[in-house]
């Protein structure tokens, strides 16, 4: 029937029952409120609009709606999804369904995009997330992180969320590839929610999948991959509250596998807080390369690597605009190199702009370790809690350990009961160029203490340092059975009063070159008891 005899039979009055069989949706002219002149019928905008109750599908959380979804999966266009529970027996195609409905593949829930368009990112929350903390949502989140992870696909997590874990959630990263699919590519965008960890172990594991090659076989590349954490929090209430041991937020890298990223991989605005005392990010592995720490914060717990495996590799690291606190016994960066056997590395890192809190950092290389090609540039030790015998940057290297390149360029060291820069080398171990310089330090407590220390470490130069303030020592500097040093122009000023002198040598060190520094002692520019050559040339003491 017409339109037109459609509004003849409506004003004869026939009953609503009536005027709804008379009237047919083809011959109903449909006008859009963007006034578009294209014409269309009420039946062509209904049908822009498919759901999978359009195709038989019922809901209920009983019936079994997959035959619903296949045809729906067969008809052109997305297809809508009403609120709902629907069960089905395999993952509907991503990409054609959308809408709030619940879909199940038995227990566990199947992604229906909640909006129409293009997937761009997916949506964790439709995976059943909790709405508080007060309940574990780690099945969820894992299932959000997997369906993800094997689709290279961002996942996006909904904002200010607090989320409870209460088992690691793992991140496969670096998987063997397969023709069909490229390298492992996961990228997690937390829109400021918080991981709120409930575990003995770490929150989130990024677990490099391919194990090591024979002896013999080149690499093929199948540990290369790629991820991304932006804008997320980790919080250690729930397991500080009750002492998990093991505790940390996030764990990069696996014992005895590789991983390296394709292009660096990054850490971004990633807050840490709650975890008291214990390591908040650890790296390991037998390789772990190419990543990038950008504003990362962990004020209460530090940044351990570790490479303590025969052959093993980690570097090729940046930590950028970063800021990490810890205890003496936690220092807020631990660095330790230590194999048995073949010989481990950590190698190519650089900070840039820290802030460090507590005890600093400590450079480890024992056994047959070996640590080098690392800068600090522009980086701040703060000591907030003066514990005696905390040092702001000690590295220490015995048996036959090697450190070398290692740059410390512009540091800021204030306030510590022990050394600013402890130096030291034991045992066989070698030291190859460790350079100092540009450094202001300030505030060192303790006439035991140093503001720089060097025991048995050769090949050092510490250049243009300022040493001011407080500092309660009998020198600025001390060197002690090293070999190969040079300290140049520098100056010792401003202090409460003058220090006894500028600069200690003793024990067997030998060609130490001390040259056109400038301080104000109270007996004089350097105490030398050794029997080695020492030059000292024009230098000042007022």
């Amino acid at each position: 029937m017409t339109a037109a005899a459609a509004a003849s039979a409506l004003a004869s009055g026939s009953s609503a029952a009536q005027q709804t069989a008379l009237i047919d949706a083809r011959d109903v002219s449909y006008s859009p409120q963007d006034g578009s002149a294209t014409p269309r019928s009420v039946q062509g905008r209904l049908r822009d609009a498919l759901t999978v109750r359009d195709f038989g599908a019922i809901g209920d959380g009983v019936a079994d709606d997959s035959a619903a979804f296949a045809l729906a999966n067969a008809a052109q266009g997305q297809i809508y999804v009403p609120e709902g529970d629907y069960r089905v027996a395999v993952q509907p195609a991503l990409g054609k369904f959308y809408g709030p409905g619940r879909v199940r593949i038995g227990t566990a829930r199947a992604y229906i995009h909640p909006h129409a368009g293009p997937i761009h990112r997916i949506h964790a929350e439709v995976f059943g997330l909790e709405p508080t903390d007060d309940t574990d949502s780690s099945p969820a989140l894992q299932a959000a992180v997997d369906f993800a992870n094997d689709r290279a696909i961002p996942l996006e997590l909904p904002p200010n969320r607090k989320i409870r874990v209460s088992r690691t959630i793992t991140i496969k990263i670096g998987a063997e590839q397969k023709p069909e699919q490229p390298a492992r590519r996961f990228m997690l965008y937390g829109n400021s929610s918080q991981i709120m960890a409930d575990v003995a172990g770490p929150a989130f594991h990024l677990d490099a999948q391919c194990p090591p090659y024979p002896p013999g076989v080149k690499p093929s590349g199948f540990e290369v991959g790629f991820f991304l954490i932006d804008n997320l929090r980790f919080n250690g209430y729930w397991a500080q509250r009750v002492g998990l041991v093991g505790r940390c937020a996030i764990q990069i890298g696996t014992r005895g596998r590789l991983f390296s990223g394709y292009q660096k991989c990054l850490l971004r605005d990633v807050f840490i807080e709650g975890f008291e005392n214990v390591t908040t990010i650890k790296m390991v592995g037998l390789s772990t390369r190419l990543i990038c720490f950008d504003r990362v914060v962990s004020n209460a717990g530090g940044l351990s690597i570790v490479a303590d495996e025969p052959r093993a590799f980690i570097g090729d690291l940046d930590f950028i605009n970063c800021q990490f606190g810890g205890t003496k016994n936690n220092p807020p960066l631990r660095i330790e190199s230590a194999a048995s056997g073949e010989a481990s590395e950590i190698r190519g890192i650089r900070f840039t702009n820290q802030l460090i809190y507590g005890p600093g950092t400590l450079l480890y290389a024992h056994n047959n370790g070996g640590i080098g090609d690392i800068w600090f540039d522009s980086t701040q030790w703060e000591s907030v809690t003066e514990e005696e015998g905390a040092h702001g940057l000690w590295i220490s290297l015995d048996n036959t350990a090697r450190v070398f390149q290692v740059f410390v360029n512009s540091p800021y060291i204030v306030g510590y009961r022990g050394h600013g820069i402890l130096l030291e080398r034991f045992g066989s171990a070698s030291v190859q160029a460790v350079v100092v310089r540009g450094g202001n330090l300030n505030f060192i407590q303790g006439p035991q203490y140093r503001p720089i220390a060097l025991t048995q470490f050769d090949n050092t130069s510490i250049l243009d340092c300022e040493f001011f303030g407080k500092i309660k020592a009998e020198s600025c500097i001390s060197v002690y059975n090293a070999k190969n040093v040079i300290v140049s122009r520098c100056r010792a000023a401003a202090a409460e009063e003058p220090l006894p002198y500028f600069m200690e040598i003793g024990g067997n060190s030998d060609r130490v070159i001390v040259a056109n520094n400038i301080a104000k002692t109270a007996r004089g520019l350097i105490a030398n008891a050794t029997s080695g050559t020492v030059i000292n040339e024009n230098n000042i003491n007022y």
